[in-house]
């Protein structure tokens, strides 16, 4: 009786034992389960924060790439409305510019017809026998041996002469100097000669109409008001004794047989005349004398760029000067 008492202590306390260990565990499964629970709703948390910033970003680029592409529309209709613009304006440069060369076309060949007019008629071709054959005369040209010697010793004749020439050129009153030449007079006046020079082109592009071109074409000067050329002129003359003009210029132009078909023998005897050539070199602008002790017909110089002439790195440019020889050879002013 006593060993049975003993053996059901022995499976009480087991199934005692048993029934802790199982409450135990079954109190460790549940807190582990809570813990697991806890850590996946922290983690569905996050995920769902992240999905809703990845979200916000994607709404935000969207509307960044839809404002790039508005802003890249809104400029190609602006390129392409200034395209449209640029050639238009290039279509009437390009209709200007044919008409200025249309006009001086026709302008030379009126001249040269009225030149060949001229040689047909002249005292000498009337003095000769009808039947006998009027030969031209060879035009003579100065050789290149005796420039040195009609730099040298030739300057001094043709200053005398003229200043002897100009003596009588009326002098501009204030009362008769139109007010866009006062600037011009002031300049010469005060010995600037150089700012007289960029003046004297300025004055003839504003007289033209041609600033935004920034040079003169045949018909420019042949329609430049020759009272307002005569101004320009005879200021110059007054301020430099006679030295200096484009009535100098034209002279020495036709003495050494300037004309409209002038070749580059008598561009180069020109040059040498009035010094903007020197040792067979055209000068560069700055290298030119801006004094009144500057050779005869020096000045002005930067005018000659009213036919678009200029000087460049290898000297002087004769590459558009049909202007600047209409004016030293057909311009009656």
């Amino acid at each position: 009786m006593s060993n049975i008492i003993g053996m059901i202590t022995v499976l009480v306390g087991a199934v005692g034992a048993g029934v802790s260990v199982w409450f135990v565990s079954r109190q460790q499964r549940q807190q582990e389960q809570e813990h697991h629970q806890e850590t996946e709703r922290r983690l569905l948390a996050q995920l769902e924060q992240e999905r809703h910033q990845h979200e916000e970003v994607e709404r935000q680029q969207q509307q960044e790439q839809k404002h790039y592409q508005e802003t890249e529309r809104r400029l190609l209709a602006q390129l392409e409305q200034e395209r449209r613009q640029r050639q238009e304006i290039e279509r009437q440069r390009q209709q200007e510019q044919e008409r200025h060369q249309e006009t001086e076309r026709r302008l030379l060949a009126q001249l040269e017809q009225e030149r060949r007019q001229h040689q047909e008629v002249s005292p000498k071709d009337l003095n000769q026998e009808p039947n006998q054959e009027a030969t031209p005369p060879e035009p003579h040209f100065p050789s290149w041996d005796s420039f040195n010697h009609v730099i040298q010793t030739g300057i001094g004749d043709l200053e005398k002469s003229l200043t002897n020439s100009f003596e009588e050129v009326a002098t501009p009153t204030p009362e008769r100097t139109p007010n866009f030449v006062l600037k011009l007079r002031d300049l010469l006046a005060s010995g600037k000669w150089e700012e007289a020079d960029k003046e004297t082109l300025k004055i003839m592009l504003q007289v033209a109409g041609r600033e935004k071109k920034g040079w003169l074409d045949v018909a420019s000067i042949q329609n430049f008001p020759c009272e307002d050329f005569r101004v320009i002129d005879q200021l110059w003359l007054q301020s430099s004794n006679g030295r200096f003009g484009f009535s100098v210029q034209k002279h020495i132009w036709k003495s050494v047989g300037g004309n409209l078909k002038a070749d580059d023998k008598i561009y180069k005897a020109f040059g040498d005349l009035v010094e903007w050539r020197v040792n067979e070199n055209w000068l560069q602008i700055n290298d030119l004398t801006f004094e009144p002790s500057a050779p005869v017909g020096h000045l002005p110089a930067t005018a000659v760029r009213l036919g678009g002439l200029s000087w460049g790195v290898d000297g002087f440019w004769w590459e558009k000067r049909e202007a600047y020889v209409f004016l030293l050879s057909e311009k009656d002013w």
